[in-house]
C-alpha cells in the first residue's frame, strides 16, 4: 500500500512539474566524457571481462552516440541502470534487458523504466547495435554487461 501511495506521489509531482514548464523537455546526447555505457565485467557469465579497458571504451563510444536522457526527469542524476546485451556472431546487439536489482526498480518506478528503456533502444538502435568487438569474440555469440548512467 506504501508503495502505491509512493508510485501516486511521484506521478503527481511529475505532474505539478509539468504545468510549471514554459518549454517542452529536451533529450540531450550523453557528453562523450560522461558515463555513458560501461562493460561492468560481471562474473555471471560475461563476456564483458575478456575485453580489455580500451575495448570497453570503443564499445561504450559506440553506444553513447545512440544513448539520450532527460535531463529534466527527477533525480535521473542518481540513476544507473545495468543492462546485459546478447550479440549475435557479428557482433551486432540482438537482446537488451536490464538485470540485477535495477530489474524491481524498472517494475516499480516509471521515470527509471523511461531512463532504462533509453538505454535499452540505444544498444539496439540499428546505428549503434554493431559493436566494435575484437578479433576473440567474433564469429560467437557473446554476452555483455552496460552500466549507463548520466
Amino acid at each position: 500500500m506504501a508503495a502505491e501511495s509512493q508510485v501516486l506521489e511521484n506521478t503527481l509531482e511529475k505532474l505539478r512539474a509539468l504545468q510549471r514548464q514554459k518549454q517542452p523537455p529536451r533529450a540531450h546526447p550523453n557528453p562523450a566524457a560522461g558515463g555513458a555505457p560501461h562493460g561492468g565485467g560481471a562474473p555471471e557469465g560475461s563476456d564483458t571481462a575478456k575485453l580489455s579497458a580500451d575495448e570497453r571504451a570503443a564499445i561504450g563510444d559506440e553506444v553513447r552516440r545512440c544513448w539520450t536522457y532527460d535531463p529534466g526527469a527527477k533525480e535521473v542524476e542518481q540513476f544507473q541502470v545495468r543492462l546485459q546485451v546478447e550479440t549475435d556472431e557479428n557482433g551486432v546487439a540482438r537482446v537488451a534487458r536490464v538485470v540485477g536489482p535495477d530489474l524491481a526498480r524498472v517494475n516499480a518506478d516509471p521515470v527509471f523504466r523511461a531512463f532504462a528503456e533509453r538505454a535499452m533502444r540505444a544498444v539496439l538502435d540499428p546505428l549503434c547495435a554493431t559493436l566494435p568487438l575484437p578479433p576473440s569474440l567474433r564469429g560467437q555469440r557473446n554476452t555483455l554487461d552496460f552500466r549507463f548512467r548520466p
